[in-house]
C-alpha cells in the first residue's frame, strides 16, 4: 500500500513538472562548431534528463560486469557452504542413530565442504568413537585442545575419554584445564567434584563445593549437607595423621554445617575422650541425646568411661543419658546391653520386653529378641524359651544400620563415600528392608551426553 501511494506520489510530481514546462514555453540554442542547434525548452530537458538515464545504466552494467566473478564465486561458496552443514546435520544424526559408517562418511564430507570448522572436527571425532578407533578419536581431541577456538571441545572429549578409560588422575587433570576456560560451568562443576571425591581430595572438594553453590549449581542446603561429610572426611585424615585438635575442630565444623548430622556429633565426642576430656564428651552427647538418640552415640557414650570401667558403674552413667528421653529404642537397647554385662538380668529384660512390646518410639527390631534369646540362656539356661524368642526375631524388621539409598548396601559403619557403589553422601541411617535399590553401575556415567 505504501510502495503504491509512493509511485502515485512520483508520477504527480513529473506531471506538475511537465504540466511546468508547458506552461513556461521557451527554446535553446546551442552553437558548436559552426553548426547550430536550436530546440524548445522543454525537450532540452526531456533529453537531459534522458543522457542520465543512458549514463546512469551503463554505469551499473559496468559494476555489474566487474563484479560478476566475485558474485559467482560467493555464490558458489554460499552453496558449498549450505552442502557442508547439511553434511554435517546428517553426520550428527548418524551419531545419535550409532551409524557408524555413515557418520564418518558424512564426517568427511562435511571436512571437505566446510574445511574444518570446530563442528566438523567434533564430529570427526564422534566418528571415529562410535567406530571403535579410540586412537583416531584421541587425536582429534587433542587436535582441537591446541587450537583456542576449539579446546574446550577438545578437553571436553578427552574427559569423556579419559572417565570411559577409568583414568581418575587423568580426568581430574583435564578438567582443571577445562575450568580455567570456564570456571562456572555447572556441569564441569560436578564432573570435578566426583573425580575429587573418588580420589579423596577432599579440601579441593570443598573448594568446588563453595563454587558450586555461588554460581547455583547447588542449593544451600544442599551444599551445607555435602560440605558437612567433606568435613568430617577431612577431620578422619587429620585423625590418622595423628593431629587430634585439628580433627576435632573439622568435626565440630561439620556438624555446625548440620546440627543433625549424628556421625559428626559422634566423632566430636570420641575425639574429646582420647583428648582426655571426657565430661565434655559426655555433655556432648548428653546435649544432643533428646532430639539425636542413636546408636553411634550410645556406642561412643558407653566408651567414655574405659575399658576398666566397672559395669555398675556403666549402668548408672546410661541410666542418666537415657532419663533425657526413655522411650528412645537407642537408649534402652544400651541400657540393656550394660544390664546384662553387670548380670542385673531383671532389670535388661524389664527394659527389653519394653521394647518388645512396643512401648518405645521405635518398633522393636531382630538385635531386640535376640538379646531376649540370650538373656534366657544366662539368666534361666531355658532354651525352649530362647528358642520362641529366636522364632519372633525371624519374623521382624532387620536392625537399623547406615544403608546407601544409591545401592542399597549395608555398611559397618557411616562413610561419606558407598564402599560398593561409590556414590557420596548417601548413607541414612534406618532398616535395611525400606526401599528396594538396583546396584550402582561399576563406573558411573560422570558426564552429560556429548552436544
Amino acid at each position: 500500500m505504501r510502495a503504491t501511494l509512493f509511485l502515485i506520489l512520483k508520477i504527480a510530481i513529473l506531471v506538475a513538472i511537465a504540466v511546468w514546462l508547458v506552461d513556461r514555453p521557451g527554446s535553446v540554442q546551442i552553437v558548436w562548431q559552426g553548426y547550430v542547434v536550436e530546440i524548445s525548452f522543454a525537450l532540452f530537458v526531456l533529453a537531459i534528463a534522458l543522457l542520465m538515464a543512458i549514463a546512469g545504466l551503463a554505469y551499473w552494467l559496468w559494476r555489474v560486469l566487474i563484479r560478476s566473478p566475485q558474485t559467482i564465486a560467493r555464490s558458489r561458496m554460499l552453496a558449498r557452504r549450505e552442502r557442508g552443514y547439511e553434511a554435517l546435520t546428517q553426520g550428527l544424526v548418524a551419531v545419535a542413530a550409532g551409524d557408524a559408517e555413515g557418520a564418518k562418511r558424512l564426517s568427511k564430507r562435511a571436512s571437505v565442504l566446510l574445511d574444518g570448522p570446530p563442528l566438523t572436527q567434533l564430529l570427526s571425532a564422534q566418528a571415529a568413537q562410535l567406530g571403535g578407533d579410540e586412537s583416531a578419536a584421541h587425536d582429534r581431541f587433542e587436535a582441537m585442545a591446541e587450537q583456542p577456538e576449539t579446546e574446550f571441545l577438545g578437553l571436553r572429549g578427552l574427559l569423556a575419554e579419559a572417565i570411559r578409560r577409568e583414568d581418575w588422575l587423568g580426568a581430574l587433570d583435564i578438567a582443571n584445564r577445562a575450568r580455567r576456560l570456564s570456571p562456572n560451568t555447572p556441569w564441569l562443576l560436578k564432573v570435578s567434584l566426583d573425580l575429587e571425591i573418588r580420589q579423596r581430595k577432599w579440601l579441593d572438594a570443598q573448594n568446588t563445593l563453595a563454587q558450586m553453590v555461588r554460581v547455583g549449581s547447588l542449593t544451600n542446603a544442599e551444599g551445607q549437607r555435602m560440605r558437612a561429610a567433606i568435613l568430617l572426611e577431612r577431620s578422619r585424615e587429620a585423625e590418622g595423621e595423628g593431629d587430634l585438635d585439628r580433627a576435632l575442630e573439622l568435626a565440630n565444623e561439620s556438624a555446625r554445617q548440620q546440627p543433625d548430622f549424628v556421625p559428626a556429633i559422634a566423632a566430636g565426642a570420641a575425639l574429646l575422650g582420647r583428648l582426655g576430656k571426657t565430661r565434655q564428651a559426655a555433655k556432648m552427647i548428653e546435649r544432643a541425646w533428646p532430639t539425636q538418640a542413636h546408636d553411634d552415640l550410645a556406642a561412643v557414650y558407653r566408651r567414655l568411661g574405659g575399658d576398666d570401667e566397672d559395669p555398675v558403674a556403666r549402668v548408672k552413667r546410661l541410666e542418666g543419658l537415657n532419663k533425657a528421653a526413655p522411650l528412645e529404642a537407642a537408649g534402652l537397647l544400651a541400657l540393656a546391653d550394660a544390664e546384662m554385662a553387670a548380670r542385673l538380668y531383671g532389670a535388661a529384660r524389664a527394659h527389653l520386653t519394653q521394647i518388645a512390646e512396643g512401648n518405645a518410639h521405635q518398633a522393636a527390631t531382630r538385635g531386640v529378641f535376640r538379646r531376649l534369646a540370650e538373656l534366657e540362656i544366662a539368666e534361666t539356661g531355658n532354651g525352649d524359651s530362647a528358642r520362641r524368642w529366636l522364632e519372633r526375631s525371624a519374623s521382624a524388621p532387620p536392625d537399623r544400620a547406615w544403608v546407601c539409598d544409591a545401592c542399597g548396601t549395608v555398611a559397618a559403619a557411616w562413610s561419606a563415600i558407598c564402599p560398593a557403589c561409590g556414590a557420596f553422601a548417601s548413607m541414612s541411617w534406618r532398616s535395611p528392608s525400606e526401599g528396594v535399590h538396583l546396584p550402582a553401575p561399576a563406573t558411573p556415567t560422570l558426564l552429560p551426553a556429548m552436544p
